[in-house]
Formats: structure tokens, C-alpha cells, sequence
């Protein structure tokens, strides 16, 4: 069996190129797989780094060369164009052999682009040609995998749904070619395209399939209204018009299966269960395409690279990595290791809570790494630094993987507050691990699989502390969490060898999961085709409209609004308790953390926090008056970070 490895960047073969997990998941993948007895390649973009590969990896160009002008249909809303944008392409392959996997490389005017980041900035959009890299390094796939691997029985291996949702189609009825598609983030899954643009590419890429029917007709309803005002905050959702198309489902249809990187990963990314997204999710065409599709999902899995797996973490002296820092080797050591990106990774409540933590008199070190080519903008980072310069260490460089694993193996703790469910696995959480950190995490399904939570462990210990689940920029509530975490870590360090043991703990724990284990699950997945699987996403929550359990019927339907218009809220004694006076609320509900009403005001739902005494939260809201028959809505947040909707509709109201 041939298999191919596709994604925008793949140079997980050397640090210098790499500039995202994907790079490192698909060399050490191919590797594995490589090692289970399979041909594997890997085919990828050059992004301007032809002399370096030359010069460093023995780079040949390949007898390809390949001349069009690629149509774009880009929305002219967007772009301002009033005929299909035209790009000229002259596309040139090359390839390089390492450790026995030969990788392919495109290159051309637009392939080139963005040497130092390699993907186009989000500004880029409706102003630069670069936007479209990687549209373009789609099309240019299609081509060089039609060209290359023609006649030839392939298994192409696809990375994350926006980078590579036309190739599912474009190979979905050649006899010879199967598509596996991996989600390797947590984009929103209603993540949409422009249509027309969609549809011109098909026609120049030779795909004769429909696009039809998967449009939604969502009821135009005050609460849908207030889910589309208040969801794009959360990242999980964000409006489109209605010319534009879902591409997760065009992965979906047309891939054989669809990968996921974690049990955890496809339990959320399936069912969207305790989010304020849910109640939205179940109205959308993407939930029935899962629940009719769901039997493609599998899980092939991540891991932790042989390197790490196998390091000898003692070699390292703490004392002088920790001194040459500047740092006290006496006092337990946070470390974060993550790319710069201060909400998904919940970087800024990280800071403060690290700032509270010192600012109150407890001593540890912070080392903070938050790789970034341009440095770190929010200067609340650099403050802690000034303010605790014998405390806190601040790195952004890229770093070779031996000083990575010394800053770990100097380390007692890994802090990881990830937010918005976008970690779907967190490869440096079980680096980290094996290096004898104790994880302080995310109660992320994501990373349920390093079970640094009680909640995660089950009936077996936990290997860390779990914090805050955030769907929410700048979280008091995930501060406090992180503080409280700190604060355990430093009791747990005090006690020596119950400390000890969670480490050794930690590292067993993390040493589980190998490269050989993820390939195995993927070649058992691919060699299964045709499918006889179970439909896992199907087997979901299996509470239902009305269930009489409260939050049974709050995480199955993201919402209580049927619950209470069916009047199943009466004779529920520890139900939560609605009452709106005027414009005055009043909720009482003793598992909530935080409870926010919406209602409509200058034409538009928004939000008005709700004050807590005791167990009630009360308020009053602005804007259209409630008594004479406004909608609320109110978005309530659990202990554990979970969510959903209650409220009451404006019949009720009256």
C-alpha cells in the first residue's frame, strides 16, 4: 500500500522548518507508519525555502513543471472584484529523500510566499493574492497527485478540513485513490467557503459533483437570533451568508473516512456537548451529515515523538539550566510551552494568575515560552517579566529540541490553561510529562487523554490538577482557577515524595503513547475500508428533548428553553428557578458559576451579567422592556466551565 502525507507544512524532519504540530504529527507518523512495512511519502509546499533545503537536505528538482491560470470567484463583497480573480502559476516539484520517506515539494509564485510564517496573515484576506496560498496549494496537489501517482493505488492522507477540503471530491470517484481526512484542529465545524467559488473550482479541477442541498434554513426564531449575535465571542460559530458552503461537509461526504486525533477530540467535535454552540449545532445540516456520516470517524491518534519518548531527562543538571537563567533552582519551576496565541492558549490568564501568584508572596520560577516570528505584542507579558525579573523567564525564539527538553527536565509543573476547545491532543503537554512535569490543564475533552483531571481519570488517580474549561476572552473565572492550581501545586511540592510520585506518575502515564500505537490505529482504520464500523457519533448523549433530569436535558439539547415551554420545569425541586419581574431577573441555580441575560436592545441580543449572592444571581437588563413581551435568554456556566442556554420566550414572558 502507497500512502501519502498532505498538509501545507511538513518539516517535521528539521526544527528549523517547523511551524506547527502538523509538521512534527506528520513526519514522525510517516516514520511509524513507514516502519509497520509501508511505502509513505509526503508532499507539502516549499514556501520560499529552496536554498535552505538545497544547501541542508540535498533538494532535487523533479521532471514536473506545470503552467495555468487558476479562477478565483472570490466574493466580491470581499474582494471587491467584479470578474474571477486570475492568478498565474507556473508550478515546479522537487523532492528530497530522509530516513527512507521521499518528500515531494511544490513551489511557485504563491507556494513561495510567507517564508517566515508560512501561512497568510488573517489581514491578508480581500487585499492580498497570498490569502489564497492555500486554495492554491489544493489545486496544485490535485494536479501533481493526478500527474505523479496516476494508475498507481494510493492512500491520501489530508490534514485539517480549510487546508485541503477540495481533495476529497477531487478523488472521491477514482477507483484507485481513497482519501483519509484528519480534523486536526477545532475549527468550527460550520466553518464556511464561498460557494461560487467553490463551484468554479470543481469545474476547473474536473469534479463533477453537486453542491447542492447543503444549504441550512435555520427557523428565524429570537433565540436562534440571539445564538448568532453571541456565538462568534466563543469561536465556535461565526455567520455566513447564504451563498457560501459548509467545507467540513465536503470532507465529510466525500472522504472514506475521517480521522481524529483523541477520543476526547472526537467525542467534542461531534456533539459540542456542554457549549453554548450546542443548541445551535443540533439545527444545523453539519449535525445530520454526522449522524448519517459518523461511521467514517475514527480515531487514528497522536503522540509523543521517539526522541522525547526515549530521553534520558536525568542527564540534564536543573541547577545550571535554572542558574544560567537566572532563576533560584530551590523553587518549584512552572513551564509553558506553547505557540503565541493568547486565547487559544489561554496565555493572558496565564499571566495574571502568575502575577496574582507573586504578587501574593509565593514563590516559584515561570518559564514562558510562547514561540511567535514576530515577538509578543501584549506587553502585560513583558511587565511580569520587568516586575519579577528573578521569577519569570520569557522566550519567543525557536529552540532546538535538546534545550527544550532541558527547560522541561528543569521544570516541576507544565502549565497548559488552553481555552475555546481548539487543543485536540497537545503534544507538549506529554513532552512535558515525560519529563517529570506535573500537567496543571485544561478540562478540555481535547486533552482528556493525559488525565491531569479527577474528571478525566476515572476510578485511577489523576496525573495533575485540572482548571477551568473556557469558551471566553480574558476569563476572570479561569484566572481564579489557574491561581487556586497554582497554589496545590505549590502545597503538593512542599510534601516531597507525594510530589515525587505524581511525577514518576505522570511520566508513566505519558509514556503510552507512542508513534507505533498511533500508526497501528491508522493502517487498522485504512485497511478496514470498506467500513463495518459502529457510528460513534450517533451513540452520542443519549438524553433527549423532554428528559425530566435537568442537566441531562440541558447537555443533550445545549438549552432548557423546550424543558420549560413543555412545563416539565414545575415539581423539579433542584431544577434552576427563572423569574422575571419588569426587566428584573432573578435565577437561582446552586452549580452555577456565572449567568449572563440577553435580551434585544438597539435590534441586537446582548449580554448583561448577572450579579451572584450566595446561590442567586439577579439583575436587571436594558433595552427592550421584558413586560411587554421581549425574549431573555440567559447563557449559564457550570463549576466546570460547562454551558447552556435557559431562559424564557417572549409568549411566556407575557
Amino acid at each position: 500500500m502507497k500512502i501519502l502525507e498532505v498538509y501545507l507544512e511538513c518539516g517535521g524532519y528539521d526544527y528549523q522548518l517547523i511551524k506547527g504540530g502538523i509538521s512534527v504529527y506528520t513526519w514522525n507518523l510517516s516514520k511509524a507508519m513507514m516502519d509497520q512495512g509501508e511505502q509513505v511519502s509526503i508532499l507539502t509546499a516549499m514556501h520560499g525555502q529552496q536554498e535552505y533545503l538545497a544547501e541542508h537536505h540535498n533538494l532535487v528538482e523533479l521532471d514536473y513543471c506545470r503552467s495555468w491560470q487558476m479562477e478565483i470567484d472570490a466574493d466580491p463583497e470581499v474582494w471587491g472584484n467584479e470578474d474571477p480573480i486570475k492568478i498565474p502559476l507556473t508550478t515546479k516539484a522537487y523532492r528530497l529523500d530522509k530516513d527512507g520517506i521521499s518528500i515531494f515539494i511544490l513551489s511557485n509564485e504563491i507556494l513561495d510566499l510567507y517564508p517566515d510564517t508560512y501561512y497568510p496573515p488573517y489581514s491578508s484576506k480581500g487585499k492580498e493574492l497570498g490569502f489564497f496560498k492555500p486554495l492554491v496549494f489544493q489545486a496544485e496537489v490535485i494536479h501533481f497527485i493526478r500527474h505523479w501517482f496516476a494508475g498507481e493505488a494510493l492512500t491520501v492522507h489530508a490534514h485539517e478540513p480549510y487546508y485541503q477540503y477540495l481533495l476529497p471530491a477531487a478523488f472521491h470517484q477514482d477507483a484507485d485513490k481513497q482519501v483519509i481526512s484528519t480534523v486536526q484542529s477545532n475549527m468550527p465545524i460550520n466553518k464556511k467557503v464561498y460557494l461560487p467559488e467553490v463551484a468554479s473550482l470543481f469545474r476547473q479541477l474536473d469534479i463533477n459533483l453537486s453542491l447542492e442541498e447543503l444549504a441550512d434554513n435555520l427557523p428565524a426564531t429570537g433565540f436562534n437570533q440571539c445564538l448568532l449575535d453571541y456565538l462568534p465571542v466563543t469561536h465556535l460559530n461565526y455567520p455566513y451568508p447564504d451563498n457560501y458552503v459548509n467545507l467540513f461537509a465536503l470532507c465529510l461526504l466525500y472522504s472514506d473516512l475521517v480521522d481524529f486525533l483523541s477520543e476526547g477530540h472526537l467525542e467534542f467535535y461531534s456533539q459540542f456537548s456542554g457549549t453554548a454552540f450546542r443548541a445551535l449545532y443540533q439545527q444545523l445540516h453539519i449535525s445530520e451529515l454526522v449522524r448519517t456520516q459518523g461511521h467514517k470517524f475514527f480515531v487514528g491518534g497522536c503522540a509523543l515523538s521517539d526522541s522525547w519518548l526515549t530521553a534520558d531527562f536525568d542527564a540534564f543538571d536543573r541547577n545550571t539550566v535554572l542558574t544560567e537563567l537566572g532563576l533560584d533552582p530551590a523553587l518549584p519551576t512552572f513551564f509553558h510551552n506553547a505557540r503565541y496565541a493568547p486565547n487559544h492558549k489561554g496565555q493572558v490568564e496565564m499571566i495574571l494568575a502568575i502575577e496574582e501568584f507573586l504578587n501574593a508572596g509565593l514563590e516559584g520560577n515561570f518559564i514562558l515560552r510562547c514561540v511567535s516570528g514576530t515577538g509578543i505584542a501584549d506587553e502585560r507579558f513583558h511587565q511580569l517579566v520587568k516586575g519579577y525579573p528573578d521569577k519569570v523567564v520569557l522566550r519567543w525564539q525557536m529552540t532546538a529540541e535538546s534545550e527544550l527538553m532541558a527547560l522541561a527536565a528543569a521544570a516541576d509543573f507544565a502549565l497548559f490553561p488552553s481555552k475555546f476547545e481548539m487543543d485536540t491532543f497537545l503534544i507538549a503537554e506529554g513532552e512535558a510529562m515525560l519529563a517529570g512535569c506535573v500537567p496543571i490543564a485544561s478540562e478540555q475533552l481535547g486533552m482528556k487523554h493525559w488525565h491531569h483531571s479527577k474528571k478525566f481519570s476515572g476510578d485511577k488517580e489523576s496525573t495533575g490538577f485540572g482548571v477551568h474549561r473556557s469558551f471566553r476572552e480574558e476569563d476572570p473565572q479561569l484566572v481564579q482557577s489557574l491561581f487556586s492550581a497554582l497554589r496545590q501545586a505549590l502545597d503538593l511540592h512542599r510534601q516531597g515524595e507525594a510530589y515525587r510520585e505524581k511525577s514518576a506518575y505522570a511520566r508513566k502515564h505519558a509514556l503510552q503513547f507512542s508513534w507505533e500505537n498511533a500508526a497501528k490505529a491508522h493502517l487498522k482504520a485504512i485497511n478496514s475500508l470498506p467500513l463495518a464500523q459502529e457510528n460513534k457519533a450517533s451513540a452520542a448523549v443519549s438524553a433527549g428533548k423532554n428528559s425530566t433530569e435537568w442537566k441531562a436535558q440541558a447537555m443533550a439539547c445545549g438549552h432548557l428553553l423546550d424543558w420549560r415551554r413543555d412545563g416539565l420545569a414545575a415539581g423539579i425541586n433542584d431544577g434552576p428557578a427563572l423569574t422575571v419581574s419588569g426587566n428584573r431577573i432573578e435565577y437561582r441555580l446552586p452549580e452555577a458559576v456565572s449567568v449572563t441575560a440577553f435580551n434585544r436592545q438597539q435590534g441586537k441580543y446582548q449580554g448583561t451579567e448577572l450579579v451572584k449572592q450566595e446561590t442567586i444571581f439577579h439583575g436587571e437588563v436594558a433595552g427592550e422592556a421584558l413586560a411587554e413581551g421581549g425574549d431573555v435568554f440567559l447563557l449559564v456556566t457550570l463549576a466546570n466551565g460547562d454551558q447552556f442556554w435557559d431562559g424564557l420566550e417572549a409568549e411566556s414572558c407575557l
